[in-house]
């Protein structure tokens, strides 16, 4: 098994510990209802599958995007486990920082909500080799990745769950995990994306809660990792609305 391949097997299964937690405690059920008035749901980065089982549950139709295809096979594999989905979902393999697959989803798929949860994934130096041209293009510096990789890789997912949203003229939602609660008084970052891709509005929901980090997916801040069996921490729901 090469480096690369251990690195996708063992994000899985830190992950799938983490959201599992999450799935359990009704983080994602809380997730799941700030969409209200919605039906069709484009999910960017579905991980291991508790998120969209979470959505299906409340009723959405899902189409669920993970670019691991490791990650991609399991939640497959919840979601047929628990319920008759078949009708409601469909799974993607792929990278929404691909322009050919972004493309592909906006011509070929129906949606009226973009949504980009808890992003997050495992980093190598081949993860940085082929993201780094992505960043540097979005607007980072080599120096804000070396410092903060997986933070940098969140931003510009973020970034394109927007671009996807606003081109296909439909609201967003950014789930984000933080220390403290968020509006727009203390907003450092989601207000600029408003003004950056002209949604009309931007209305934000914050619900306290805790999350794994040792024994589940580590959990980085400002470039530290914690090893906190659990931790406090604020989920911060961002609705943009086009």
């Amino acid at each position: 098994m090469n480096s690369t391949q251990n690195d996708k097997l063992v994000y899985v299964d830190e992950w799938n510990v983490s959201s599992q937690y999450f799935y359990k405690n009704e983080y994602y059920s809380w997730m799941a209802d700030n969409l209200t008035g919605h039906k069709k749901v484009l999910e960017i980065g579905c991980g291991t599958g508790y998120s969209t089982l979470a959505l299906l549950e409340k009723g959405y139709d899902v189409i669920a995007i993970e670019k691991n295809e490791e990650c991609i096979r399991k939640a497959e594999h919840l979601v047929s486990e628990n319920g008759d989905f078949d009708s409601k979902v469909v799974f993607l393999q792929g990278d929404v920082a691909e322009e050919t697959f972004r493309n592909d989803l906006l011509e070929q798929y129906e949606f009226d909500v973009v949504i980009c949860w808890n992003i997050g994934s495992y980093w190598n130096r081949e993860m940085m080799t082929y993201y780094l041209p992505h960043m540097i293009e979005y607007g980072l510096d080599v120096q804000q990745i070396r410092v903060n990789p997986e933070s940098s890789y969140a931003e510009l997912i973020v970034w394109y769950a927007c671009k996807l949203a606003k081109e296909k003229n439909v609201s967003v939602n950014i789930v984000d995990r933080c220390g403290e609660q968020l509006n727009e008084h203390n907003d450092p970052y989601y207000k600029c994306l408003k003004d950056e891709f002209s949604f009309a509005k931007i209305e934000y929901k914050n619900k306290e809660g805790k999350s794994l980090s040792k024994g589940g997916r580590v959990l980085t801040t400002n470039g530290q990792a914690s090893f906190e069996s659990v931790m406090d921490i604020v989920f911060v729901s961002i609705l943009l609305d086009s």
